[in-house]
């Protein structure tokens, strides 16, 4: 009940996350699960150790959960892989130290008193929660990114328009292969936990009630190896050993069915249930890490954060009936027949996502019309007409700068020479431009999605109490130089972004009136690209804020 409840409000978390502040959220969800857990130290009945444990504890993890998630995306883009890593493999971990904590506890001061220290350990959640920082406010162009969202807010208002993103957004639903995919976790979630629920049970019932805590610190061992082991394929790009993520994924679900299978064959057997919990361990924590990062892979970084939460929310319903319904076999049958409805489920689950590949090869067969009213079937990979996966022609999201310098590019376009139009430099003696005023760029003509980019570059800043309201030239000049071309003249001078696009104060307008106008002038200025290695920042001292 408890991890249904934790895995059901996954998509309400993060779109909570994605409106206020992942910070917060993170530290409710600390709370909220110390809370369940002293609430279940004191429940007498059936249906307080229901609400308490399988409700409060169940909704606190999940938003502890999911935060670690996306704080994690926030500050590591481009070895995102290499991080799930620890990420996944700390659930392997908490099941081989927590189990031995809960059960020592427990046998030596007594269940209540035991529930209790539990508290205070879960309560490190809620300390750990308020570090939380966003990864903007690190970023060196952070005031710059904060002045553009201002800048995009007052536009907005002056607009009367409300650009706020939807609570629940389900637009990667629209991905058949997001669908798919959806539809295999979901089948395969109604037994592939279900050792983890049952194995201490059935191993003291057979008389191994002793080595029960060393069986679930084996599981948990496992689970972290096949983290790691699965998180190497993945990370290694080798030519040699190259694995796509989706069959990992099926390799992995398809070996828990199998070991689930072979569950049913192991009776009262120290060494056999020992040999089980390693490989099953193995297996399902690789499942786990290799069914993130596939998704990851589906929908890009832009989109993961929403898809994930759907995905963990198609596993609540199938682990909340699944797990019982093999306990009900099991206690009515008799023996381990529940075991076969799992690995049943398990298996059914791994060969769904061939339909993966279907849509794949559906999609690369089209037809086109010959000269003379034919139609033949075209399977060729360079086809224009061929239809492309949903999200295949998204971008990777290496880091928050692209889109920052892409904003300063756009603004930086009011700034920039009209084409056949010449800078005057030879101009007497002006103020310099010192600073972009919010007006300016409020009443600037800007199209509505210039800075849509802004919100997935810095999502929240809840520790900034202060907004600049202006951007100092000398900043923003610095910054919009080094992603722009740099602009010559004949005499190999730099054009500044400060100088202006007028005729001088000096100039005559007619002495320009005798030219002939069929005359050609010939370019004043050349454009010339920047090289990558004479790339300036400027960096902003968080101290100065």
């Amino acid at each position: 009940m408890s991890t249904g409840v934790a895995l059901l409000v996954s998509p309400v978390t993060i779109a909570f996350c994605r409106r206020k502040s992942t910070r917060v959220t993170a530290v409710l969800g600390g709370l909220v699960t110390a809370l369940g857990c002293l609430f279940t130290s004191f429940a007498s009945q059936f249906h307080q150790l229901f609400f308490s444990y399988g409700t409060v504890v169940g909704i606190g993890v999940g938003m502890t959960r999911d935060c670690s998630t996306l704080m994690v995306a926030q500050y590591f883009k481009r070895r995102r892989e290499f991080v799930e890593i620890f990420i996944v493999s700390g659930s392997g971990l908490g099941i081989a130290v927590m189990s031995a904590f809960i059960k020592g506890a427990i046998s030596k001061i007594g269940w209540r008193l035991g529930l209790q220290a539990v508290t205070g350990v879960v309560f490190l959640t809620f300390i750990l929660g308020t570090f939380y920082r966003s990864a903007s406010l690190y970023h060196p162009q952070r005031r710059a990114i904060l002045h553009l969202k201002n800048q995009k807010r007052k536009i907005k208002d002056k607009n009367k328009v409300d650009d706020r993103p939807p609570f629940f957004d389900f637009s990667t639903l629209k991905s058949k292969t997001v669908r798919i995919l959806l539809v295999s976790t979901g089948i395969s979630a109604f037994g592939i936990n279900t050792p983890i629920f049952y194995l201490a049970h059935q191993a003291e019932e057979e008389g191994l009630g002793d080595t029960v805590v060393l069986l679930q610190a084996y599981l948990g061992l496992a689970w972290t190896l096949g983290c790691v082991a699965f998180g190497l394929l993945v990370v290694h790009h080798s030519v040699e050993c190259r694995i796509a993520r989706q069959y990992l994924t099926q390799a992995a679900v398809f070996m828990c069915g199998l070991c689930i299978l072979a569950l049913t064959a192991v009776h009262g057997n120290y060494h056999g249930y020992v040999m089980f919990t390693w490989i099953y361990g193995i297996f399902c924590g690789g499942y786990h890490y290799s069914l993130k990062m596939y998704t990851y892979e589906r929908v890009r970084a832009r989109n993961f954060a929403r898809t994930w939460g759907f995905v963990q929310c198609s596993q609540a319903i199938p682990i909340a009936i699944g797990v019982p319904i093999s306990g009900y076999i099991n206690v009515g049958c008799g023996g381990k027949a529940g075991y076969y409805f799992s690995s049943t489920c398990v298996l059914v689950g791994s060969f769904t996502l061939f339909f993966i590949d279907l849509h794949r090869r559906s999609l690369s067969r089209h037809k086109h019309t010959r000269a003379n009213g034919t139609r033949h079937l075209c399977v060729a990979d360079n086809c224009p007409q061929r239809k492309r996966l949903s999200f295949s022609q998204e971008p990777e999201n290496e880091g928050v700068a692209a889109g920052a310098a892409a904003a300063a590019l756009m603004l930086g376009a009011e700034l920039a020479p009209v084409p056949g139009e010449v800078p005057n430099t030879m101009a007497g003696e002006k103020p310099e431009l010192t600073c972009i005023s919010e007006e300016g760029i409020a009443d600037m003509d800007l199209p509505d999605n210039l800075l849509d980019d802004l919100d997935y570059i810095g999502d929240c800043i809840t520790s900034c109490n202060k907004v600049e309201n202006y951007l100092m030239l000398s900043e923003f000049e610095n910054n919009l130089i080094a992603e722009m071309p740099i602009i010559l003249d004949r005499k190999g001078r730099r054009w500044s972004l400060a100088r202006s696009k007028g005729p001088a104060p000096g100039s005559q307008g007619g002495a320009s009136q005798g030219a002939p106008e069929e005359e050609e002038v010939k370019p004043k200025w050349r454009l010339m690209t920047a090289p990558p290695n004479n790339r300036v920042i400027t960096v902003i001292d968080e101290a100065s804020t």
